[in-house]
């Protein structure tokens, strides 16, 4: 089955709803995705009191050029990260985090520009990722 198209679908300007044609081009309109992605961490589990480093694998991370991206640990908010790409960072596990199991999420919170030409600032609003628990034993 072919697929087909009812030509008085389309609007006035012979465009698809949210796109915009700029010298011949068609341009799809709207904000790319800010909300992070956790995919894996290096490990799971940790020792309570002992020095963690946890690496964090996923997309959609920000770099500290166009934003702030940072990790909540159970009730532990705003851990800092480290910035490798905007699909890997990490961070170290609160050294007074006693036994038991933490949601991590991360946040992405955008607060610059897409480019000088555009000029449309993001509001700021905080993006969540999904969560992934970690435990402490």
């Amino acid at each position: 089955m072919a697929c087909t198209r009812d030509i008085n679908s389309q609007n006035s300007n012979a465009t698809q709803p949210n796109t915009t044609v700029a010298r011949g081009l068609k341009y799809k309109a709207g904000f790319p995705s800010f909300t992070p992605v956790i995919s894996s961490l290096s490990v799971t589990t940790s020792v309570a009191g002992v020095y963690s480093l946890v690496y964090i694998n996923g997309s959609n991370f920000i770099p500290p050029c166009n934003g702030v991206t940072y990790l909540n640990f159970g009730n532990y908010k705003n851990i800092p990260i480290t910035f490798y790409s905007s699909f890997n960072i990490s961070f170290v596990v609160p050294l007074n985090a006693t036994k038991g199991k933490y949601n991590i999420v991360v946040v992405n919170v955008y607060n610059s520009n897409f480019s000088p030409s555009v000029n449309q600032s993001y509001p700021g609003i905080p993006n969540y990722s999904n969560s992934i628990t970690y435990t402490i034993t």
